[in-house]
């Protein structure tokens, strides 16, 4: 990290104590350049000046860095899969083992539509195989105020584009120009504040001991250099169970696959832990 990039990385860190260095240059620069627009200034030097004595722009250039986009069933494929092949597997293998319960972690959750996505599948998969398992999803964010409004689970219409009609009418409620998820899958996911780079903690409190047959930590790794990338996926690694499957986004799937996964299903996205060289 050099030239402007780096004074504004030390000087949020010196001054304001804010530490920027585990992030990507690239998001960097990319989250700089939106906040010299948005401020008016005309260069990264004015930029760098103006922080030097506003601490409210040194926080509103932090809350940029909180990328927390998410969308129900974002990559089509993965749910299918997961619908189709992983949720179906993973009861067969609890009735094997004669364990009643699947555990499933959504590592980085923002607003909720990835973990009630889950919900919906399972709720679905579960409902049709008429087993007895039961599964318990935990959904974390490092944003509390994204974890209050994944609690709430209110959506705008625009937000359900991927969600098919029969799932609208079975898991939601309409009141005036939002949607509601309905009080049986909420009570599926429970949400908690978590820092996936917290040294304290392994995994989310609640959970109390990890051990999920299924993580979902999908469109965060690449916004981090790479230490912070190999830190994240170990604790992902020591959160999850023998067989268990690690799920990504799309564009992080050669990430994973450098840290010695293997996709389970071509062009997945779906890792398996078990396959691990």
């Amino acid at each position: 990290m050099n030239g402007e990039l780096g004074e504004i990385s030390t000087l949020l860190f010196e001054k304001y104590g804010i530490d920027v260095f585990r992030y990507d240059d690239s998001f960097l620069e990319m989250s700089i350049s939106k906040r010299v627009s948005a401020t008016n200034c005309s260069s990264l030097k004015e930029y760098h000046t103006k922080l030097k004595d506003n601490r409210n722009e040194a926080d509103s250039f932090v809350h940029s860095l909180n990328i927390s986009f998410s969308e129900f069933f974002r990559n089509p494929l993965t749910y299918a899969y997961i619908e189709q092949m992983v949720l179906p597997l993973l009861i067969e293998k609890k009735e094997r083992e004669n364990n009643k319960e699947i555990r499933i972690w959504s590592a980085a959750c923002a607003s909720g539509q990835e973990a009630y996505s889950i919900a919906m599948l399972w709720d679905e998969v579960s409902d049709a195989a008429k087993e007895t398992i039961t599964c318990r999803i935990f959904a974390t964010d490092c944003n509390p105020e994204e974890i209050i409004a994944a609690q709430k689970g209110v959506y705008t219409a625009t937000s359900l584009y991927k969600v098919s009609l029969h799932r609208v009418h079975a898991y939601f409620s309409q009141q005036n120009d939002t949607y509601l998820i309905n009080p049986r899958l909420k009570k599926q996911v429970q949400f908690f504040a978590f820092n996936l780079l917290d040294e304290q903690l392994i995994s989310p409190q609640e959970s109390i001991y990890g051990d999920f047959d299924i993580i979902l930590c999908c469109n965060l790794l690449f916004y981090y250099k790479p230490e912070y990338r190999r830190r994240i996926l170990e604790k992902l690694t020591r959160n999850l169970v023998s067989g268990a499957y690690l799920i990504t986004g799309e564009t992080e799937r050669e990430i994973v696959q450098k840290s010695n996964y293997q996709e389970v299903f071509v062009n997945s996205a779906i890792f398996k832990i078990g396959s691990r060289k």
